[in-house]
């Protein structure tokens, strides 16, 4: 990605506009295991070794055992069985590869909140479900990047279990405000800190030294769409993570996100209602192969799919 893309990114991402280092001094970051950091290093570098990076996922049992589940799911359709990590490094290449084990690795280093109001099971099924989208949507508009735009959007909330285990006096008021008041959950912050949990889960990400185009990315998927133009950032996953983004939570009924998502969806990729219904079959097929990988129980109907389906088949009649 050139160098003058990432420059607008992190102006507009803003990771410094709230002094996360003083706000955050009192939160203990778990740092990532080592195994995992030397795989970041690796794959960070200009020229990565794909045969080192095989080493190291193999050297982290439950991050291989994942990988190889989710190469050989109908993610990414195979003809035949991939049985090794090496195969699936040599097979895939790097993006798919490190879009993969990134995912897991943030997954594992997200703490799970003894809160009342944190639902691990809502979080990660919300969580992946808009990965999963914004995976679709980037198909067609940008394919080539399909794989970092599942990665940035399943870990694009990394801080909110993190800010409700460590800094709960805070930030209570705000998850109740928006659980009672139906408003999206960074204008709540922002009303309240001048700074939202996409700022916060960007500086995050960069203290576990992820790939920098992830972090930027991270740092605006929940901004308004009309900014990919104005930044100039068409053919980037910038828009189909903000349009996955709008996705209503499983942890609230609301129609009107919904109504809301299903609208940007439409508008902003041109898809009819049966293309969005289509697309969004893809998603809870996805959705129900890969769900277990994730560490979720088996679940039934998602209630999010069933407000979003209800909307287009409106628009059909």
């Amino acid at each position: 990605m050139p160098i003058k893309l990432f420059t607008r990114i992190r102006r507009h991402a803003a990771i410094s506009t709230g002094n996360f280092e003083s706000l955050f001094r009192k939160i203990r970051i778990s740092p990532l295991p080592i195994a995992i950091s030397k795989l970041l290093e690796e794959i960070n570098k200009p020229e990565p070794d794909l045969e080192q990076i095989g080493r190291l996922i193999g050297a982290l049992p439950e991050i291989s055992t994942q990988v190889l589940k989710t190469v050989n799911s109908s993610l990414f359709q195979l003809r035949s069985p991939v049985l090794s990590i090496q195969h699936a490094v040599s097979l895939l290449g790097l993006d798919h590869i490190r879009s993969i084990t990134l995912s897991f690795a943030a997954v594992k280093a997200v703490p799970r909140p003894k809160d009342a109001l944190f639902d691990h099971q809502a979080f990660w099924s919300d969580s992946l479900l808009r990965a999963l989208t914004a995976r679709n949507f980037a198909r067609s508009y940008c394919p080539e990047h399909c794989d970092d735009a599942f990665t940035a959007m399943l870990i694009a909330d990394v801080a909110l279990p993190m800010l409700l285990n460590n800094w709960s006096e805070y930030y209570h008021p705000v998850v109740r405000e928006w659980i009672s008041s139906g408003e999206r959950l960074s204008t709540i912050e922002g009303k309240h800190f001048g700074w939202h949990h996409a700022q916060a889960g960007a500086w995050i990400l960069q203290r576990w030294n992820f790939p920098e185009q992830l972090i930027c990315f991270v740092g605006v998927h929940n901004s308004n769409p009309k900014l990919v133009t104005e930044l100039e950032l068409e053919h980037t996953i910038a828009l189909p993570l903000m349009i996955a983004s709008m996705l209503p939570s499983s942890l609230l009924r609301s129609d009107t996100r919904a109504q809301v998502f299903v609208d940007a969806a439409m508008n902003y990729f041109s898809l009819a209602s049966d293309g969005l219904a289509a697309l969004m079959r893809n998603v809870e097929e996805g959705f129900f192969e890969i769900h277990e990988l994730m560490g979720l129980c088996q679940v039934g109907e998602q209630p999010v799919l069933k407000a979003v389906n209800a909307v287009i088949t409106e628009k059909d009649m």
